[in-house]
């Protein structure tokens, strides 16, 4: 293979698509355009669940059990009201004048103590067609009825340190170990558990994305080439081999740029959230510093077979076709990123770490939600299969590629694909 022909090729290739305009808004507009609407709906939906937090929630409480302990109520207006972390909870007589309320809007739930709670615990909650769909309230009120229950259960049949261990069981303070063994406290669990969760799923979507994009101009070109007849004057000069390295490694330097680009924001974002949340939870430096090297070797690996298969094909419609198999194969680790998420070193995620077309995706999951599990020589051992992957369907790919710009018009057969192939 001749280093200067592969170079010409890859420049020429690389030149063609920086060039374009919507490689330049791909590239540069489409993140900021993703941040700005991103930014400006989670802007949204914050500022409604903090308004709707803010407004006082009236509930209605019914004891048809006669147990509840009134004297954390106090009167006002002719009701009696319980006031339990912005909560108000009126108690009412009978069910019929809560339910009346409840209809005209003024609660948006009531609780009736039922008659036979002592022996079935049951307390039946109520709500209202004008009860709000996405309400905070419902579920933060219904534990302090429990302890209201328990309180009134006890009250004065236990010691005070009892009772109130009763009402009270357990405050969970949680920690962790960080990296070097030191226990970590004030752990955030739900920003932990959204952090741990988001960054393996959106690195796995960015990567898939750049793969996806940088393959697509290569399926892209073969059409172009093989409908416009360059590549038959091209084989006079230059061989099969040489063509597919040009085109792999000029497209593939340009999906690097792209790739490059948005991992640098992605980087920027995670450096200036680390200063706050360092304490609170980890940053998957390892998988944001391998992603660029596994998307290297991903898409030399699913290029050279994209470009094999897009050369089959009589059009860019019949092209795009048969390379979606490839994309497809190349998507599973996002299928199953419920069970790698959950059990990201099982057996599941083993498997799928030494398959060329899902270990990409796959290590940086894993190295995403718990660097600690897997072990260096499978990462390595990853980029040698897709590195010896890589090798043999560039083999492989580059007998087919001739074979498919070769044949134009006739359609060859599968005896003809596999006697080349060989």
């Amino acid at each position: 293979m001749r280093i200067r022909r592969v170079g010409a090729v890859a420049r020429f290739e690389l030149l063609s698509v920086v060039k374009r305009w919507s490689y330049l808004l791909a590239t540069f507009g489409l993140p900021i355009f993703l941040a700005v609407v991103s930014g400006t709906v989670l802007g949204a939906q914050t500022y409604f669940l903090t308004q709707r937090a803010a407004e006082s929630s009236d509930f209605g409480l019914v004891d048809e059990a006669g147990i509840v302990d009134r004297s954390v109520f106090e009167g006002r207006d002719g009701a009696l009201v319980w006031t339990a972390n912005a909560n108000e909870v009126m108690l009412y007589e009978t069910r019929d004048a809560a339910t009346q309320d409840l209809e005209s809007g003024r609660l948006r739930a009531v609780y009736v103590v039922e008659k036979d709670y002592l022996s079935s615990g049951e307390v039946r909650a109520i709500q209202s067609e004008k009860t709000p769909l996405l309400s905070m309230r419902g579920t933060t009120i219904e534990p302090l009825l429990r302890s209201l229950l328990r309180k009134s259960l006890v009250e004065g049949r236990l010691d005070s340190d009892v009772q109130e261990r009763v009402i009270s069981p357990a405050y969970f303070v949680r920690s962790r170990l960080g990296p070097n063994g030191a226990e970590v406290t004030g752990v955030d669990e739900a920003l932990d558990l959204l952090v741990r969760t988001t960054i393996p799923l959106f690195l796995g979507i960015l990567l898939l994305t750049a793969l996806l994009s940088a393959s697509g101009y290569l399926v892209q070109t073969v059409s172009t080439d093989k409908e416009s007849k360059i590549v038959e004057v091209l084989l006079s000069s230059v061989t099969p081999e040489e063509i597919l390295a040009g085109k792999l490694f000029g497209l593939g330097a340009a999906g690097l740029f792209q790739f490059a680009v948005w991992s640098s924001m992605v980087v920027f974002v995670a450096i200036s959230a680390s200063a706050a949340l360092a304490s609170v939870v980890s940053i998957p430096w390892g998988a944001l510093a391998v992603a660029p090297l596994l998307f290297i070797l991903g898409y030399l690996f699913l290029g050279s077979l994209m470009l094999a298969t897009a050369a089959l094909g009589a059009n860019a419609a019949e092209s795009q076709k048969l390379t979606m198999g490839w994309a497809m194969l190349a998507i599973l680790p996002l299928m199953v990123l419920v069970i790698l998420l959950d059990d990201p070193h099982g057996s599941l995620g083993q498997v799928m770490t030494w398959i060329p077309f899902t270990s990409p995706l796959t290590v940086i999951i894993r190295m995403a939600v718990d660097s600690s599990g897997i072990a260096w020589w499978e990462v390595v051992g990853a980029m040698g299969v897709l590195l010896l992957s890589t090798w043999l369907s560039s083999r492989v790919g580059a007998r087919l590629f001739r074979v498919g710009f070769l044949l134009t018009g006739s359609r060859p057969s599968l005896a003809e694909l596999w006697r080349q192939a060989r």
